[in-house]
């Protein structure tokens, strides 16, 4: 081969392996950095009571962690109250939503909070959800 096809071959290769090295790298990009789901775009699997959802949850407590992207709305009374979230009926952790307060609320408040389940908590028994918000106080 003459050294003009050689190097024609080597600027086609190197172009190609360019194009391929930028889809990777827009490909990568776009998967890393995906718009987060909202509550809405969730499914509900449950509304209602927070003493009904635990019976629910008592029969298959393990199961809530691997369920994903999984949203439940209970009513039930706070029992604690700290900067990040709420406990409502002390078996259930809401951690509030970025940007929501806890300013007007308190302990012995009946409240129905809306968030998705992030796991089961052996240690407290307590199921944790993250994504909170308050639907009504």
């Amino acid at each position: 081969m003459s050294s003009s096809k050689k190097s024609k071959k080597r600027k086609k290769i190197l172009l190609y392996s360019l194009i391929v090295l930028i889809l990777a790298g827009v490909g990568g990009y776009f998967y890393l950095y995906q718009s987060h789901k909202s509550l809405h775009d969730m499914e509900m699997v449950f509304t209602g009571s927070s003493q009904e959802f635990q019976n629910v949850m008592e029969v298959k407590a393990k199961t809530w962690e691997k369920e994903g992207d999984k949203v439940v709305e209970l009513t039930g009374v706070i029992t604690a109250i700290d900067l990040k979230g709420i406990s409502v009926d002390e078996s259930f952790y809401f951690q509030l939503e970025e940007g929501t307060k806890t300013d007007g609320l308190a302990e012995d408040q009946k409240v129905r909070v809306k968030g998705r389940i992030i796991g089961y908590d052996d240690l407290l028994g307590e199921l944790k959800l993250d994504k909170a918000i308050i639907i009504k106080k």
